[in-house]
């Protein structure tokens, strides 16, 4: 079995799409933008502070080194050259004495994502990122500050930071949670052991929601290395839900994507990450094949057009009132023998569901030639064209009966 049906068969035994939880190695990959290593560094040098002293008086934990950065450029910013039109642009975010540094970064990672369009990227690269377009999933988790996610999937709705996903109206699906923040949110980044200690804090609500999510849907670890320490945390606090004995309900759920320039042949196999996490691993020095799998899975409705109606129907559901978005049809107007045997939501123009509704009614395969007739001769506009020469022509033809064909095309 090649590595391809494998991947495809091991996803064939769940009932929902998969969710990604993506990490900095995919902006890396696509958009080359630095590690949160690197960026530091790079922030550090434009302020004129010492790297290495900053690492060694951090002990090389990222959040503290976040923090003394932060704390430099609360004080030294402020007199740097172009500060002032910054101030002026960005005045409202400035609320904090880390302000400044989230600010500046946040306009570094503002832009980036659109070097998809505007650079030479690889035709490996260039293929991989066509393909992510048409994945099939439902839904993104990302520790990623830029908006590359936003770009592949504009049709998903985002939700920013622990107090986004708290307030926002979340439905599980066609979503995009930016559990550390977003540069389009500057206050949000997740960067010095102050915002970390405030993160941990609030954990228990998200640590939920993520919960339910790997319970429902296989989740698929892309950008991350194993020993990340950050995603050890959030994974810690999921698995501590689970007795030890059960902890192999995980190992099919998840699926850690591991790049391997080295890898000649992608590969999968059963392993565990963090001591006692069982895994599904994948190695591989392209992720071509993984893209093409969830490609290939088809969903009945689109995710993004799934949310909207689950919107909808939430918020029927709160206010009892459509408020113009949706036809609702009374129940005592509904026969119960005429029902299909699935239930369908119907999601448009009303004119076209009153439409549907009088085939509906009538049933298209019962429709007779007299009743093509009358819609000739009355203009009445009943019926949907398409579904005339679809589903009525080829039982009616069958017996040679003159009927007005042309008319319906």
């Amino acid at each position: 079995m090649t590595f391809k049906e494998e991947l495809t068969q091991h996803f064939k035994q769940f009932d929902s799409s998969p969710i990604l939880f993506v990490g900095s190695g995919f902006s890396q990959r696509y958009i080359h933008l630095e590690c949160w290593k690197n960026l530091l560094k790079r922030f550090a040098d434009e302020i004129g502070e010492n790297h290495v002293k900053l690492k060694a008086l951090s002990g090389e934990d990222l959040s503290e080194y976040g923090q003394l950065l932060a704390d430099s450029y609360s004080v030294k910013w402020w007199d740097t050259e172009g500060a002032d039109a910054i101030q002026k642009e960005y005045e409202e975010h400035f609320t904090n004495p880390n302000s400044p540094l989230k600010v500046e970064i946040s306009r570094y990672l503002k832009d980036s994502h659109k070097i998809i369009s505007t650079e030479q990227l690889s035709s490996e690269l260039e293929a991989e990122l066509a393909l992510i377009k048409t994945i099939n999933i439902d839904g993104v988790i990302t520790t990623n500050w830029d908006l590359l996610l936003e770009e592949l999937f504009p049709k998903f709705t985002t939700f920013i930071g622990q107090d986004g996903i708290l307030t926002g109206r979340s439905h599980g699906v066609a979503e995009i949670y930016k559990i550390h923040g977003c540069c389009s949110q500057p206050n949000s980044l997740i960067l010095t052991s102050g915002d970390y200690e405030l993160y941990r804090k609030k954990n228990p609500y998200l640590s939920s929601k993520l919960l339910t999510m790997f319970i429902e849907r296989p989740v698929i670890f892309l950008g991350y290395s194993f020993n990340d320490e950050h995603i050890a945390e959030i994974l810690e606090d999921i698995v501590s839900c689970f007795p030890d004995k059960d902890l192999d309900f995980l190992r099919d759920k998840l699926l850690f994507v591991e790049w391997d320039t080295l890898c000649e042949e992608p590969e999968i196999s059963n392993s565990i990450i963090h001591k006692k996490i069982p895994v599904k691993h994948v190695r591989t020095a392209s992720y071509y094949d993984l893209f093409s799998v969830l490609s290939e899975t088809k969903k009945r409705i689109p995710a993004h057009l799934f949310r909207i109606i689950k919107d909808e129907l939430y918020e029927l559901v709160l206010t009892d009132d459509p408020k113009g978005q949706l036809y609702v049809k009374d129940a005592a107007d509904v026969n119960a023998n005429s029902l299909p045997t699935e239930f369908v939501v119907g999601y448009g123009a009303i004119s076209l569901v009153k439409k549907a509704e009088s085939l509906a009614d009538q049933g298209l395969v019962g429709l007779k030639r007299i009743d093509l007739i009358r819609e000739v001769v009355f203009n009445t506009d009943k019926y949907i064209p398409s579904d005339i020469v679809t589903e009525v022509f080829p039982n009616l033809c069958k017996g040679n009966t003159r009927i007005p064909i042309f008319y319906f095309f």
